[in-house]
């Protein structure tokens, strides 16, 4: 985990990009909880501004597919539709075993089970990460949503959808070289802040 984040490397990565990928990462986590607004989708907004303010490329996105959820084979089963350029359907392929590891299918059912009297979203965020053939850096952003809603006519009935957002960004190393002293002040900043002294 990074952050509030499933992150996975496939294996292959060199450890130097595999580092400053990590480091990119919890950046981007910092840079998103101190957006503000978090409603919605707005903090994988802020995320995946951070990104793109680092020198990262989107090169694909997740395309918008809500699924209204009636039990929790329909989450086991979900998968994301992708749109934009270069092969990122094998990254993708990743997020599967990766919803394994998140809290989806027990969320899920505790929504249809015992539906809130308001309504609710859960937030979720996993993001494999690869080296493909042709040497290029992917890092493919998948966040997903778990809302739970009733409609004002009929109170006692509600509704539970699954959506996700995303996409594939592509990390370039000589890039992000200008920005790598940032990053690494900004990190170093957060994690001072996750170390406490303890009189003994």
């Amino acid at each position: 985990m990074i952050g509030g984040t499933l992150v996975v490397f496939v294996p292959g990565m060199p450890e130097g990009e595999k580092q400053d990928i990590q480091d990119c990462l919890l950046y981007a986590e910092v840079f998103a909880n101190r957006g503000g607004e978090t409603g919605g989708w707005a903090w994988l907004s802020h995320y995946q501004y951070a990104l793109l303010n680092l020198g990262l490329t989107l090169t694909s996105y997740i395309v918008e597919r809500p699924l209204l959820i009636s039990n929790v084979h329909q989450v086991r089963d979900y998968q994301v539709q992708i749109a934009g350029t270069g092969n990122t359907q094998p990254l993708a392929e990743h997020l599967g075993a990766m919803f394994d590891g998140l809290s989806l299918e027990r969320d899920a059912l505790s929504y249809l089970m015992n539906p809130p009297d308001e309504a609710r979203s859960t937030r979720y965020q996993c993001v494999p990460c690869e080296m493909t053939h042709h040497g290029e850096f992917l890092i493919f952003v998948c966040g997903l949503q778990l809302t739970c809603t009733s409609p004002e006519a009929n109170p006692g009935l509600s509704f539970v959808q699954l959506n996700a957002k995303g996409g594939s960004f592509l990390f370039e190393p000589g890039v992000y070289e200008s920005q790598r002293a940032e990053v690494q002040q900004v990190v170093g900043e957060w994690a001072a802040t996750m170390i406490k002294e303890v009189e003994l």
